[in-house]
């Protein structure tokens, strides 16, 4: 199970003028919006050093709200909101989480709200992901995959496995691969993380013609946080991880005691008892 913290900052009302707003009208004019902030942070240290070092400062929060808030005029609310939460989640490594309202009381409706606002709620996920290439130049693919990973806005905290090479897995004659594990966070949604993936294997020639056949790249997810998620194109847990050894040998370097959270099985006892399974098999 994936423990977040249940401390938090509250920031109430912030008044930003800004010009968000589909009519020319609101881009010319400007209007008050309100923001309204909870930053999930841990405060055990904070609280008990007393020093500003191990908190994070409340004015400087306040201050890059406003300046994202402000750089960039949008159409949409929405995406205002979005943009703030995001430089809010890049710029403190400390918060884990934010839940953040932004209301446009001022907002041109003919049946006059109260208020108008939008809730948007971001936190950091735990990833981890298989990466696998048995090109001849596998290697310097790998590290072209990773540094693409490592690069996006919204992935941090990246670790990677050693690089094991390892039998073909499945019934197709090709070389062998060169395969390892990676972890990071990010607040990317899993579908979100898929296309991601799927784009870096496409920038990089991956081809998608014979199942289990050679590739230049192959990327992926195996565990998201403990989410159980299942859609027309994706399936977290991997479905197969547990009979993967060139899979689980290097998540066993990064996650030894990770639960699978339908197996009940943690990545050290998979890794037994699929070694157990291969002895047997000899």
């Amino acid at each position: 199970m994936i423990r977040r913290t249940r401390d938090f900052i509250k920031i109430t009302n912030l008044e930003i003028y800004a010009y968000h707003g589909v009519l020319e009208e609101e881009k010319q004019k400007g209007q008050v919006f309100f923001v309204n902030l909870k930053l999930y942070i841990p405060m055990r240290k904070p609280g008990l050093s007393d020093d500003l070092k191990d908190a994070v400062n409340y004015d400087e929060v306040c201050t890059l709200v406003v300046d994202v808030f402000t750089r960039e005029i949008y159409d949409l609310i929405e995406k205002a909101a979005e943009k703030t939460v995001e430089a809010l989640l890049k710029q403190f490594p400390a918060i884990e989480a934010v839940k953040m309202e932004l209301r446009k009381p001022d907002a041109p409706i003919t049946c006059k709200p109260e208020d108008v606002s939008v809730n948007i709620y971001r936190e950091w996920h735990k990833v981890y992901l298989s990466i696998g290439s048995n090109h001849e130049q596998a290697l310097g693919y790998l590290e072209e995959a990773c540094k693409r990973i490592q690069a996006s806005l919204y992935v941090k905290n990246f670790r990677q496995s050693a690089i094991l090479q390892t039998k073909p897995y499945g019934p197709v004659e090709q070389p062998d691969f060169q395969n390892g594990c990676v972890s990071f966070e990010t607040y990317m949604e899993p579908e979100e993380l898929l296309a991601f993936l799927n784009q870096i294997e496409a920038e990089l020639k991956r081809e998608r013609v014979v199942r289990w056949g050679p590739r230049t790249i192959d990327l992926d997810i195996l565990f998201y946080d403990d989410w159980i998620y299942n859609s027309e194109v994706l399936t977290i847990p991997h479905i197969d991880m547990q009979n993967r050894m060139f899979v689980l040998e290097p998540l066993f370097e990064l996650c030894p005691y990770f639960r699978h959270p339908i197996l009940g099985k943690n990545v050290e006892q998979m890794r037994a008892e699929l070694m157990q399974k291969s002895v047997a098999e000899e």
